[in-house]
């Protein structure tokens, strides 16, 4: 009876060690064959408040405000070309927009829809820009206002509270013989900013929008600075006494050196 109890035994260990040994190979196949749960996967996992989003992922975007334009303006170039702008904010202090549509109507003295111009762009959290179409063509037609219609065309994203690292410095504005505005823009950052959009605003004495033009950079180095001009074809009529420029970048466009 020893004996047997003894082959007995010997038995079961040898067939609990196979069995061990086979669910270990089974476990360890499953775990690394098996699509693991990720923020981008398209389910409510992982203890996630919302799909992709809350947890262990970023928070989800909650109840986000609507784009506001501030206001909109036209301005002719020469005859029959005109130029329009708006000035766009996101109160959002912690979603950013990828993408957005804008749509300026313009519409001449006798209140008749003359010109539709589009334009996509994208804006950052809490960001102030001023969004702009140039050329437009009205053949003799005299236009008198525009309005813009945003449109969003990609969900709102968190990306946390964000500050711009590129400030604008140094700036000195002529009427004559034609306008023109220089301006220093600094990167106070320790990354390269990529593509750098910025739009100057003129104003009069009394805070009416005169004029508007916009330029680009293609980058500012870190801790480096950077000239921008901006030229209108015309001296303006209202002597401009003040101006402000936006500038920005999209919050990807960092490089580290």
């Amino acid at each position: 009876m020893i004996a047997l109890s003894w082959r007995i035994k010997k038995k079961l260990s040898f067939f609990i060690t196979v069995f061990l040994v086979i669910a270990g190979t089974v476990a360890i196949f499953t775990y690394f064959s098996w699509p693991q749960a990720t923020c981008e996967d398209g389910k409510k996992n992982q203890k996630e408040e919302g799909v992709d989003c809350g947890g262990p992922c970023t928070p989800c975007v909650v109840n986000p405000k609507d784009v506001v334009a501030l206001w909109s303006r036209v301005f002719q170039v020469s005859p029959g070309v005109y130029e329009a702008a708006a000035l766009v904010e996101n109160p959002n202090l912690s979603y950013g927009l990828p993408l957005f549509k804008y749509t300026f109507k313009v519409y001449d003295s006798n209140n008749i829809l003359v010109a539709v111009e589009e334009g996509q762009s994208f804006l950052n959290p809490g960001d102030k820009f001023v969004v702009f179409k140039s050329n437009i063509n009205v053949g003799e037609r005299e236009v008198v206002r525009a309005f813009v219609e945003i449109e969003n065309l990609s969900p709102w994203v968190y990306m946390g509270e964000t500050k711009s690292t590129v400030v604008v410095s140094q700036k000195s504005f002529s009427n004559f013989p034609s306008p023109v505005l220089n301006a220093r823009l600094t990167n106070q950052s320790l990354f390269t900013v990529k593509d750098v959009e910025a739009i100057a605003v003129l104003y009069d004495q009394d805070k009416n929008v005169v004029g508007v033009s916009s330029t680009r950079l293609n980058e500012i180095g870190a801790e480096s600075s950077d000239t921008i001009i901006f030229t209108w074809p015309l001296p303006f009529s209202v002597e401009p006494v003040s101006n402000k420029i936006f500038t920005r970048a999209e919050l990807g466009s960092l490089i580290e050196q």
